[in-house]
């Protein structure tokens, strides 16, 4: 058994050399892939491919790297940033022309429709050319097979359509492809809880990261994991975190006012303060 166990160490260690990756790369990474996947998750739900993904997150590495050269107070050069992001140089002369020949963070990130996917470019057209809100399927000079045909010869029309009712911009009724208005009205109420929603799991990453790579200064991240559990005792775990969630709230929500009080005018108080709960069983999978 120890044999096989070494072996298998030596030919993964081989393979870490392989991709040039150090073992703290490597298991960052694959703890970031399981981020990812709840990510890309939400993110195909919503319609959103690698391809528009990927294209929208080269200013932030870019960006990341920027901030990483800064702290080690060295020179941004192309091939500095290109090293440290992972970009082509090609790309990161780009993103420097694009801001004003200087290499400095990216505040106002390209609109993600900068890259537009089939089905997002096929809708683009429909509604840019202003062809009536219903078209035919296919037979006609108006139909959305056309239509799919006007943006990509690759893409099966009935493929784009499968997509584009999924996540729910038409509808496909009598041999008709119905565009549906509403899914181009803002929702305020679903824009203000996806914009809570990253707020919170934006700095909870950050405090999870920095207790990774920084040695002081830690900040409370912890959690209760149970398993081997009865719906019963689900839900009753689940009344009582409220209930414990609203006592402490509260206080804290009390102490938080009287602090902004004390703090007010002062030119130091720049700072934020985040506290967050969550809970999550898997009952409903």
């Amino acid at each position: 058994m120890g044999k096989l166990l070494k072996s298998t160490l030596v030919k993964e260690d081989s393979l870490l050399l392989a991709h040039g990756l150090s073992h703290e790369a490597e298991t960052t990474l694959e703890h970031a892939l399981m981020i990812m996947q709840e990510l890309a998750r939400w993110l195909i739900k919503s319609g959103i491919g690698y391809t528009e993904f990927s294209a929208v997150l080269k200013p932030i590495f870019y960006n990341e790297a920027i901030r990483e050269i800064e702290r080690l107070n060295q020179k941004k050069t192309d091939s500095s940033i290109s090293l440290l992001s992972g970009l082509n140089r090609r790309d990161i002369s780009t993103l420097r022309h694009n801001n004003n020949d200087v290499h400095q963070l990216i505040h106002h990130f390209a609109e993600p429709a900068s890259v537009i996917s089939v089905p997002a470019r096929v809708v683009g057209i429909w509604v840019n050319d202003g062809l009536p809100q219903s078209i035919p399927v296919s037979g006609h000079e108006v139909s959305f097979e056309n239509l799919v045909r006007k943006v990509s010869t690759e893409k099966h029309p009935r493929s784009i359509l499968l997509e584009l009712k999924r996540i729910g911009i038409v509808k496909e009724e009598n041999d008709r492809v119905i565009l549906q208005a509403n899914s181009f009205t803002p929702s305020p109420e679903n824009d203000e809880l996806k914009q809570m929603f990253v707020a919170n799991i934006t700095d909870h990453l950050a405090a999870g990261i920095h207790n990774i790579v920084e040695k002081e200064n830690k900040f409370l991240e912890q959690a209760i994991f149970a398993d081997e559990l009865t719906l019963k005792s689900i839900q009753h775990l689940k009344e009582t975190s409220m209930k414990l969630w609203n006592e402490m709230s509260r206080q804290i929500l009390a102490e938080a006012i009287d602090c902004c009080k004390q703090d007010e005018g002062r030119q130091d108080a720049t700072l934020n303060f985040r506290l967050g709960i969550f809970q999550y069983d898997d009952s409903d999978e």
